[in-house]
């Protein structure tokens, strides 16, 4: 099956995204949050703050809806990398409207990487948080494309004492609950297919190990201010089961507004290539 290259460069269909309190709360339990993280769960609490990494969640229709139009394999897709730009805090509560094209399609050999940009307002028109989303699709490169620029990366210090280093738990049912969220795809909760597909049993969604990792960045590196996250991002490499520990270490870098980031499962490194700019 070939993608539709014409896309890339195209507008895609404009989404809008409705929410309130209680989807961001529910979307923060589903990234671990729990009685010590009360300002992202509690809607009257003095320093109520949506958790940054919701940002994915209004940007997803629109992503899934333009790898369809590009005639990706939804059976053969991956999660590559995600990257979010924050430009201001995401309101409690509204609708928000998100625009995007497909920037790139990258041809990798045996696969192609898809990538999505997106930018989302609310209803003043205001820049809210811009999105980057890469979606491999394997079996479906070989095209004759370009294979496409290296992303941002921030490396850590040669030599550097960590900034941090913490090691968080998940639940045995972490998928079952970031799933409400609104990513339903089986691989995350049918121990069938995930078995049929050479996984152990239903893995944890990437986006979640990711929201973790965000919210583990602003308790130990912002204080808890969640306003003082600019940009957060990383690179999927290995698969987390629910119920794993997650290690995130961090680590100084050349810009001093920026750290490196390494999320491991024991000796597994699960987010590489990782980065978080802070104000």
């Amino acid at each position: 099956m070939a993608l539709l290259l014409t896309l890339v460069g195209q507008p895609l269909p404009e989404t809008t995204f409705t929410y309130d309190w209680q989807r961001t709360a529910l979307y923060a339990l589903g990234v671990g949050a729990g009685t010590n993280d009360l300002p992202w769960l509690f809607e009257k609490h003095p320093a109520y703050a949506v958790l940054p990494s919701f940002a994915v969640v209004p940007t997803t229709d629109m992503v899934m809806d333009g790898l369809r139009a590009a005639g990706a394999d939804f059976r053969k897709l991956v999660h590559g990398a995600q990257t979010i730009t924050l430009h201001a805090p995401l309101p409690a509560a509204g609708t928000l409207t998100t625009r995007g094209q497909i920037t790139e399609i990258q041809d990798k050999g045996k696969g192609a990487v898809v990538i999505f940009k997106t930018q989302t307002v609310d209803p003043d028109d205001a820049l809210l948080f811009e999105t980057t989303w890469s979606i491999f699709c394997r079996g479906q490169g070989g095209f004759g494309g370009e294979r496409g620029a290296a992303p941002e990366q921030h490396p850590a210090t040669e030599g550097s004492v960590p900034l941090v280093k913490v090691t968080v738990p998940t639940r045995p049912d972490q998928a079952l609950l970031y799933r409400l969220s609104g990513d339903f795809n089986p691989l995350h909760v049918d121990p069938a297919l995930a078995t049929q597909v050479g996984f152990d049993g239903p893995i944890l969604h990437g986006l979640c190990t990711y929201g973790f990792a965000v919210r583990e960045v602003i308790t130990h590196l912002c204080d808890g201010d969640a306003s003082r996250l600019c940009a957060f991002a990383a690179r999927f490499s290995n698969v987390v089961y629910p119920g794993d520990a997650l290690t995130l270490v961090a680590h100084p870098t050349a810009d001093p507004a920026v750290v490196a980031l390494e999320v491991s499962v024991g000796d597994r490194v699960v987010l590489d290539q990782a980065w978080a700019r802070l104000r």
